[in-house]
């Protein structure tokens, strides 16, 4: 008998405790399945947008292999509007600013090439595009904005970025300068980018030839 008042005792606590809480229940309930509905929705929303990006992407190469640079432009500034943390709106900001560079339009070049500097989707093209944004500032005469830019650090792409210094240096006039940074590039080249060692080695031999001249 106590072994049946025992249990006819749980079913009534678990009774009055379903009556308690079956509200907080049913909403936990109803929360997970939004939570695990709502993450399937947004795998599909990030999909989709996925999608999207790599269309625009796609047509924005072949506007430039067609030469229609509005067209690319309006396509890249779209990218860079809708999926600003793609890799397809960096990409392309890379590839219109390239564009620009040959076209002679260092501004936009350099404008592009700003905006993939802050809102490039992974350090590495963020420091691909100050890399190159230090170059075209150079090329418009901005030395102090192009070193500037180069003083921050280069990640993997430090020794491009003490070669750069040592190419404005050398152009200024400024051989010890230009010496030292080789030498820093040099240090810190990696070995798996062909050439990059040999061009630096080239450029200081360059640089004693001319002071034992």
């Amino acid at each position: 008998m106590a072994t049946h008042y025992d249990d006819e005792d749980q079913a009534e606590r678990l009774k009055q405790w379903w009556k308690e809480n079956w509200m907080a229940l049913a909403g936990g309930l109803i929360i997970g399945l939004a939570a695990i509905f709502g993450w399937e929705g947004w795998k599909s929303h990030q999909d989709a947008r996925g999608a999207s990006a790599s269309r625009m992407y796609e047509e924005l190469k072949l506007a430039l292999d067609a030469q229609r640079i509005d067209d690319a432009r309006r396509i890249g500034e779209a990218l860079a509007d809708e999926h600003a943390r793609s890799p397809y709106a960096s990409t392309a900001m890379l590839f219109l600013a390239a564009q620009a560079v040959e076209a002679g339009d260092f501004a936009d070049a350099r404008t592009r090439l700003s905006w993939v500097r802050e809102h490039g989707y992974d350090e590495g093209v963020r420091h691909i595009a100050t890399l190159r944004e230090a170059r075209v500032a150079w090329q418009q005469g901005e030395t102090d904005a192009a070193l500037a830019l180069l003083s921050t650090s280069g990640g993997p792409f430090q020794a491009q970025f003490d070669e750069l210094r040592g190419d404005i240096a050398l152009a200024a006039g400024d051989r010890g300068t230009a010496r030292g940074a080789y030498e820093k590039a040099l240090a810190g080249a990696p070995e798996d980018i062909p050439g990059l060692r040999d061009s630096l080695q080239r450029k200081l031999d360059d640089l004693t030839a001319v002071a034992q001249s």
